[in-house]
Protein backbone atom coordinates (compact mmCIF):
# COMPACT_ATOMS: atom_id res chain seq x y z
CA UNK A 1 0.00 0.00 0.00
CA UNK A 2 1.39 3.38 -1.01
CA UNK A 3 1.55 5.93 1.79
CA UNK A 4 2.50 9.21 0.16
CA UNK A 5 0.70 12.34 1.32
CA UNK A 6 0.88 15.92 0.08
CA UNK A 7 -0.48 18.55 2.46
CA UNK A 8 -1.40 22.01 1.17
CA UNK A 9 -1.43 24.77 3.75
CA UNK A 10 -2.04 28.51 3.48
CA UNK A 11 0.46 29.47 6.17
CA UNK A 12 4.17 28.80 6.69
CA UNK A 13 3.56 25.52 8.63
CA UNK A 14 5.85 25.72 11.65
CA UNK A 15 3.44 27.58 13.97
CA UNK A 16 0.28 25.65 13.15
CA UNK A 17 0.05 23.01 15.90
CA UNK A 18 -2.85 21.10 14.38
CA UNK A 19 -1.11 20.62 11.04
CA UNK A 20 2.29 19.82 12.50
CA UNK A 21 0.73 17.28 14.87
CA UNK A 22 -1.13 15.60 12.02
CA UNK A 23 1.87 15.55 9.68
CA UNK A 24 4.32 14.30 12.30
CA UNK A 25 1.83 11.69 13.51
CA UNK A 26 1.44 10.33 9.99
CA UNK A 27 5.22 10.16 9.55
CA UNK A 28 5.62 8.23 12.80
CA UNK A 29 3.19 5.64 11.44
CA UNK A 30 4.94 5.01 8.15
CA UNK A 31 3.58 7.70 5.85
CA UNK A 32 5.74 9.93 3.68
CA UNK A 33 4.54 13.51 4.02
CA UNK A 34 5.45 16.63 2.07
CA UNK A 35 3.89 20.07 2.57
CA UNK A 36 3.35 22.99 0.20
CA UNK A 37 3.04 26.05 2.44
CA UNK A 38 2.48 29.78 1.87
CA UNK A 39 5.25 32.02 3.14
CA UNK A 40 3.12 35.13 3.60
CA UNK A 41 5.82 37.03 5.52
CA UNK A 42 8.64 36.17 3.10
CA UNK A 43 11.00 35.22 5.91
CA UNK A 44 11.08 31.42 5.99
CA UNK A 45 13.21 28.95 4.04
CA UNK A 46 11.73 28.03 0.69
CA UNK A 47 12.75 24.41 1.20
CA UNK A 48 13.56 22.56 4.41
CA UNK A 49 12.91 19.32 6.28
CA UNK A 50 11.41 19.36 9.79
CA UNK A 51 10.99 16.17 11.82
CA UNK A 52 10.94 14.02 8.70
CA UNK A 53 8.58 16.26 6.72
CA UNK A 54 9.75 18.06 3.58
CA UNK A 55 8.41 21.61 3.31
CA UNK A 56 8.15 23.52 0.02
CA UNK A 57 7.20 27.17 0.53
CA UNK A 58 5.58 29.40 -2.04
CA UNK A 59 5.76 33.19 -2.14
CA UNK A 60 3.58 35.54 -4.13
CA UNK A 61 5.71 37.65 -6.52
CA UNK A 62 7.08 40.63 -4.61
CA UNK A 63 5.41 43.38 -6.65
CA UNK A 64 1.97 41.77 -6.42
CA UNK A 65 2.50 41.09 -2.73
CA UNK A 66 3.12 44.79 -2.11
CA UNK A 67 0.47 46.16 -4.46
CA UNK A 68 -2.45 44.03 -3.25
CA UNK A 69 -3.66 45.57 0.03
CA UNK A 70 -5.61 42.70 1.60
CA UNK A 71 -4.57 39.10 2.27
CA UNK A 72 -7.91 37.72 1.10
CA UNK A 73 -7.29 39.20 -2.36
CA UNK A 74 -3.98 37.34 -2.59
CA UNK A 75 -5.62 33.95 -2.08
CA UNK A 76 -6.36 33.26 -5.80
CA UNK A 77 -2.69 33.85 -6.62
CA UNK A 78 -1.63 31.49 -3.83
CA UNK A 79 -4.04 28.85 -5.13
CA UNK A 80 -2.61 28.99 -8.67
CA UNK A 81 1.00 28.91 -7.46
CA UNK A 82 0.33 26.04 -5.05
CA UNK A 83 -1.47 24.06 -7.76
CA UNK A 84 1.41 24.46 -10.22
CA UNK A 85 3.91 23.48 -7.52
CA UNK A 86 1.86 20.40 -6.67
CA UNK A 87 1.70 19.29 -10.31
CA UNK A 88 5.48 19.58 -10.63
CA UNK A 89 5.91 17.64 -7.41
CA UNK A 90 3.55 14.93 -8.63
CA UNK A 91 5.71 14.36 -11.71
CA UNK A 92 8.65 13.40 -9.48
CA UNK A 93 6.85 11.98 -6.45
CA UNK A 94 3.55 10.27 -7.17
CA UNK A 95 1.61 11.07 -4.01
CA UNK A 96 -1.67 9.26 -3.36
CA UNK A 97 -3.45 11.63 -0.99
CA UNK A 98 -3.74 15.40 -1.07
CA UNK A 99 -4.72 16.73 2.36
CA UNK A 100 -5.82 20.38 2.22
CA UNK A 101 -6.35 22.65 5.20
CA UNK A 102 -9.23 25.14 5.11
CA UNK A 103 -11.06 26.89 2.30
CA UNK A 104 -8.09 28.69 0.63
CA UNK A 105 -6.53 25.29 -0.09
CA UNK A 106 -9.64 23.38 -1.15
CA UNK A 107 -9.59 24.57 -4.80
CA UNK A 108 -5.99 23.36 -5.09
CA UNK A 109 -7.06 19.89 -3.98
CA UNK A 110 -10.12 19.88 -6.23
CA UNK A 111 -8.08 20.91 -9.28
CA UNK A 112 -5.51 18.21 -8.54
CA UNK A 113 -8.25 15.60 -8.19
CA UNK A 114 -9.75 16.60 -11.55
CA UNK A 115 -6.32 16.51 -13.20
CA UNK A 116 -5.24 13.26 -11.51
CA UNK A 117 -8.45 11.29 -10.76
CA UNK A 118 -6.58 8.52 -8.92
CA UNK A 119 -5.78 10.94 -6.08
CA UNK A 120 -7.72 10.89 -2.84
CA UNK A 121 -8.69 14.29 -1.45
CA UNK A 122 -9.07 14.96 2.28
CA UNK A 123 -10.53 18.33 3.26
CA UNK A 124 -9.52 19.39 6.77
CA UNK A 125 -11.68 22.38 7.73
CA UNK A 126 -10.26 24.15 10.79
CA UNK A 127 -12.56 27.16 10.37
CA UNK A 128 -15.86 28.14 8.81
CA UNK A 129 -14.48 30.75 6.45
CA UNK A 130 -17.85 32.30 5.77
CA UNK A 131 -17.94 33.19 9.49
CA UNK A 132 -14.26 34.05 9.65
CA UNK A 133 -14.38 36.80 7.03
CA UNK A 134 -17.96 38.01 7.53
CA UNK A 135 -18.86 38.45 11.19
CA UNK A 136 -22.57 38.45 10.31
CA UNK A 137 -23.95 35.31 8.75
CA UNK A 138 -24.84 35.67 5.10
CA UNK A 139 -27.46 33.59 3.28
CA UNK A 140 -25.97 30.26 2.21
CA UNK A 141 -26.59 30.99 -1.47
CA UNK A 142 -24.52 34.18 -1.20
CA UNK A 143 -21.77 32.39 0.71
CA UNK A 144 -21.60 29.83 -2.07
CA UNK A 145 -21.23 32.50 -4.75
CA UNK A 146 -18.33 33.98 -2.78
CA UNK A 147 -16.55 30.84 -1.58
CA UNK A 148 -17.68 27.94 -3.83
CA UNK A 149 -16.82 25.72 -0.87
CA UNK A 150 -19.88 23.49 -1.04
CA UNK A 151 -19.58 22.85 -4.77
CA UNK A 152 -15.89 21.98 -4.37
CA UNK A 153 -16.75 19.48 -1.62
CA UNK A 154 -18.05 17.08 -4.26
CA UNK A 155 -14.42 16.30 -5.12
CA UNK A 156 -13.50 15.34 -1.54
CA UNK A 157 -13.20 11.74 -0.39
CA UNK A 158 -13.26 12.69 3.29
CA UNK A 159 -14.03 15.75 5.38
CA UNK A 160 -12.45 16.45 8.76
CA UNK A 161 -13.39 19.27 11.09
CA UNK A 162 -12.60 20.39 14.62
CA UNK A 163 -15.84 20.32 16.61
CA UNK A 164 -19.50 19.38 16.74
CA UNK A 165 -20.87 22.77 15.70
CA UNK A 166 -18.53 22.77 12.69
CA UNK A 167 -19.89 19.34 11.82
CA UNK A 168 -23.45 20.67 12.02
CA UNK A 169 -22.51 23.36 9.50
CA UNK A 170 -21.24 20.81 6.95
CA UNK A 171 -23.55 17.85 7.57
CA UNK A 172 -26.22 18.92 5.02
CA UNK A 173 -23.58 18.93 2.29
CA UNK A 174 -21.33 15.95 2.98
CA UNK A 175 -22.40 12.40 3.89
CA UNK A 176 -19.76 11.54 6.48
CA UNK A 177 -17.74 13.94 8.60
CA UNK A 178 -14.96 13.09 11.05
CA UNK A 179 -14.23 15.27 14.07
CA UNK A 180 -10.60 15.50 15.08
CA UNK A 181 -10.21 17.85 18.01
CA UNK A 182 -7.18 20.09 18.55
CA UNK A 183 -6.31 18.02 21.60
CA UNK A 184 -2.84 17.99 23.15
CA UNK A 185 -0.80 15.15 24.53
CA UNK A 186 -0.79 15.06 28.31
CA UNK A 187 2.22 14.72 30.53
CA UNK A 188 2.14 14.01 34.25
CA UNK A 189 -0.25 16.26 36.16
CA UNK A 190 1.41 18.84 38.37
CA UNK A 191 -0.95 20.23 40.97
CA UNK A 192 -1.47 23.98 40.39
CA UNK A 193 0.03 26.30 42.95
CA UNK A 194 -2.43 28.41 44.89
CA UNK A 195 -2.30 31.48 47.10
CA UNK A 196 -2.51 33.56 43.93
CA UNK A 197 -4.23 33.49 40.55
CA UNK A 198 -2.01 33.51 37.49
CA UNK A 199 -3.98 33.60 34.25
CA UNK A 200 -2.11 32.50 31.12
CA UNK A 201 -3.02 33.42 27.55
CA UNK A 202 -0.90 32.20 24.63
CA UNK A 203 -2.25 33.08 21.19
CA UNK A 204 -3.21 35.83 18.80
CA UNK A 205 -4.77 39.15 19.75
CA UNK A 206 -7.96 40.76 18.46
CA UNK A 207 -11.02 42.57 19.79
CA UNK A 208 -13.08 39.38 20.05
CA UNK A 209 -10.78 37.78 22.65
CA UNK A 210 -11.45 40.26 25.48
CA UNK A 211 -7.77 41.08 25.98
CA UNK A 212 -8.24 44.78 26.77
CA UNK A 213 -11.02 43.91 29.21
CA UNK A 214 -8.77 41.43 31.01
CA UNK A 215 -5.98 44.00 31.29
CA UNK A 216 -8.37 46.58 32.70
CA UNK A 217 -9.84 44.10 35.18
CA UNK A 218 -6.41 43.08 36.48
CA UNK A 219 -5.39 46.74 36.80
CA UNK A 220 -8.55 47.50 38.79
CA UNK A 221 -8.21 44.66 41.30
CA UNK A 222 -5.16 46.10 43.09
CA UNK A 223 -4.51 42.55 44.35
CA UNK A 224 -0.83 41.61 44.19
CA UNK A 225 -1.91 37.95 44.07
CA UNK A 226 -3.77 38.34 40.75
CA UNK A 227 -1.43 38.08 37.77
CA UNK A 228 -1.65 37.54 34.03
CA UNK A 229 0.90 36.27 31.49
CA UNK A 230 0.54 36.88 27.76
CA UNK A 231 2.46 35.33 24.89
CA UNK A 232 1.86 35.83 21.19
CA UNK A 233 2.91 37.65 18.04
CA UNK A 234 3.05 41.41 17.72
CA UNK A 235 -0.35 42.94 16.94
CA UNK A 236 -0.67 46.71 16.79
CA UNK A 237 -2.89 48.12 19.51
CA UNK A 238 -2.55 45.04 21.72
CA UNK A 239 1.10 44.13 22.14
CA UNK A 240 2.15 47.75 22.70
CA UNK A 241 -0.42 48.19 25.45
CA UNK A 242 0.51 44.91 27.15
CA UNK A 243 4.19 45.88 27.10
CA UNK A 244 3.46 49.36 28.41
CA UNK A 245 1.36 48.04 31.30
CA UNK A 246 3.91 45.33 32.11
CA UNK A 247 6.55 48.03 32.66
CA UNK A 248 4.29 49.77 35.19
CA UNK A 249 2.63 46.74 36.79
CA UNK A 250 4.70 43.70 37.80
CA UNK A 251 1.55 41.54 37.81
CA UNK A 252 1.34 41.77 34.01
CA UNK A 253 3.89 39.82 31.97
CA UNK A 254 4.52 39.60 28.23
CA UNK A 255 6.73 36.80 26.92
CA UNK A 256 6.62 37.76 23.25
CA UNK A 257 6.12 35.09 20.63
CA UNK A 258 7.05 31.63 21.91
CA UNK A 259 7.58 28.38 19.93
CA UNK A 260 4.90 25.73 20.20
CA UNK A 261 7.20 23.53 22.30
CA UNK A 262 6.94 26.09 25.11
CA UNK A 263 3.17 26.59 25.07
CA UNK A 264 2.25 23.83 27.52
CA UNK A 265 5.30 24.62 29.67
CA UNK A 266 4.20 28.24 30.11
CA UNK A 267 0.55 27.22 30.53
CA UNK A 268 1.51 24.89 33.36
CA UNK A 269 3.24 27.74 35.21
CA UNK A 270 -0.14 29.38 35.73
CA UNK A 271 -3.27 28.02 37.37
CA UNK A 272 -5.90 29.36 34.94
CA UNK A 273 -6.16 29.63 31.15
CA UNK A 274 -7.91 32.51 29.39
CA UNK A 275 -10.17 32.06 26.35
CA UNK A 276 -13.07 34.42 26.94
CA UNK A 277 -14.18 34.92 23.34
CA UNK A 278 -17.23 36.95 22.37
CA UNK A 279 -20.23 34.83 21.41
CA UNK A 280 -21.50 37.64 19.15
CA UNK A 281 -18.92 36.53 16.57
CA UNK A 282 -20.26 33.39 14.82
CA UNK A 283 -16.81 31.85 14.41
CA UNK A 284 -15.83 32.31 18.05
CA UNK A 285 -19.27 31.15 19.13
CA UNK A 286 -18.77 27.68 17.61
CA UNK A 287 -15.00 27.44 18.12
CA UNK A 288 -13.17 24.87 20.24
CA UNK A 289 -9.90 26.78 20.71
CA UNK A 290 -6.44 25.42 21.36
CA UNK A 291 -6.57 27.15 24.76
CA UNK A 292 -9.29 24.75 25.92
CA UNK A 293 -7.19 21.71 25.12
CA UNK A 294 -4.07 23.29 26.60
CA UNK A 295 -5.99 23.75 29.86
CA UNK A 296 -7.10 20.11 29.72
CA UNK A 297 -3.63 18.77 28.93
CA UNK A 298 -2.01 20.66 31.80
CA UNK A 299 -4.90 20.33 34.25
CA UNK A 300 -5.62 24.02 34.70
CA UNK A 301 -8.81 26.02 35.34
CA UNK A 302 -10.55 27.37 32.23
CA UNK A 303 -11.90 30.92 32.11
CA UNK A 304 -13.96 30.99 28.93
CA UNK A 305 -16.72 32.82 27.08
CA UNK A 306 -20.35 32.48 28.09
CA UNK A 307 -22.63 31.41 25.24
CA UNK A 308 -19.86 29.74 23.23
CA UNK A 309 -19.38 26.06 22.40
CA UNK A 310 -16.19 26.01 24.44
CA UNK A 311 -18.08 27.60 27.34
CA UNK A 312 -20.74 24.90 27.16
CA UNK A 313 -17.99 22.26 27.17
CA UNK A 314 -16.35 23.80 30.24
CA UNK A 315 -19.66 23.99 32.10
CA UNK A 316 -20.61 20.43 31.11
CA UNK A 317 -17.41 18.97 32.53
CA UNK A 318 -17.17 21.49 35.40
CA UNK A 319 -13.57 22.44 34.63
CA UNK A 320 -13.80 26.21 34.95
CA UNK A 321 -16.04 29.26 34.67
CA UNK A 322 -17.88 30.70 31.66
CA UNK A 323 -18.21 34.48 31.88
CA UNK A 324 -19.07 37.51 29.77
CA UNK A 325 -16.57 40.05 28.47
CA UNK A 326 -17.48 42.79 30.95
CA UNK A 327 -14.64 44.26 33.01
CA UNK A 328 -16.54 44.02 36.30
CA UNK A 329 -17.49 40.37 35.76
CA UNK A 330 -13.90 39.51 34.87
CA UNK A 331 -12.68 41.32 37.98
CA UNK A 332 -15.16 39.46 40.22
CA UNK A 333 -14.17 36.14 38.63
CA UNK A 334 -10.47 36.69 39.28
CA UNK A 335 -11.13 37.65 42.90
CA UNK A 336 -13.47 34.68 43.34
CA UNK A 337 -10.84 32.23 42.11
CA UNK A 338 -8.18 33.90 44.24
CA UNK A 339 -10.37 33.45 47.32
CA UNK A 340 -11.27 29.82 46.50
CA UNK A 341 -7.97 27.96 45.99
CA UNK A 342 -9.56 24.54 46.57
CA UNK A 343 -11.89 25.18 43.64
CA UNK A 344 -8.92 26.05 41.41
CA UNK A 345 -7.32 22.72 42.26
CA UNK A 346 -10.62 20.86 41.79
CA UNK A 347 -11.18 22.42 38.36
CA UNK A 348 -7.61 21.54 37.39
CA UNK A 349 -7.86 17.94 38.55
CA UNK A 350 -11.14 17.47 36.68
CA UNK A 351 -9.66 19.02 33.54
CA UNK A 352 -6.74 16.61 33.59
CA UNK A 353 -9.19 13.73 34.06
CA UNK A 354 -11.14 14.92 31.01
CA UNK A 355 -7.85 14.58 29.14
CA UNK A 356 -8.23 10.80 29.31
CA UNK A 357 -10.88 11.24 26.61
CA UNK A 358 -9.62 14.38 24.87
CA UNK A 359 -5.93 13.87 24.08
CA UNK A 360 -3.86 13.82 20.92
CA UNK A 361 -3.15 10.09 21.05
CA UNK A 362 -6.86 9.36 20.62
CA UNK A 363 -7.29 11.99 17.91
CA UNK A 364 -4.32 10.60 15.98
CA UNK A 365 -5.86 7.13 16.12
CA UNK A 366 -8.98 8.58 14.49
CA UNK A 367 -6.88 10.26 11.80
CA UNK A 368 -4.97 7.04 11.06
CA UNK A 369 -8.23 5.08 10.82
CA UNK A 370 -9.60 7.64 8.37
CA UNK A 371 -6.47 7.42 6.23
CA UNK A 372 -6.64 3.64 6.21
CA UNK A 373 -10.25 3.83 5.05
CA UNK A 374 -9.54 6.42 2.34
CA UNK A 375 -6.42 4.78 0.93
CA UNK A 376 -7.97 1.33 1.22
CA UNK A 377 -10.72 2.37 -1.19
CA UNK A 378 -8.21 2.72 -4.01
CA UNK A 379 -6.54 -0.66 -3.60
Amino acid sequence: MSKRVLMVLNNHYTHDPRVTNEAEGLVRHGYEVKVIAWDRKRKYLLHESINGIEIFRVRIPYILDKLIPFEILKVPIWQILAYKKALRLYDDWKFDVVHVHDWPDLPVGAWLKKKRPRLKLIYDSHEVWAYMVFTKRLPKWLNEIIWRELSLLQHADALITVGRDYKRYFIPYFPKISIIYNSKQRGKWIKPKTGFIKVVYVGGFDDKRCIHELLEAVSKTQYSAIKVTFAGPYVKGFTDRIKELSHRDSRIEYLGFIPRERVLIETEKGNAVWFVFKSSDPLYKIGMPNKLFEAIATGRTSICGKGTSSGEFVEKYKIGLAISCGVEEIKKTLIYLRENPKLVVKFGRRAYKVGEKYNWRRELEKLLALYKEVIGEQQ
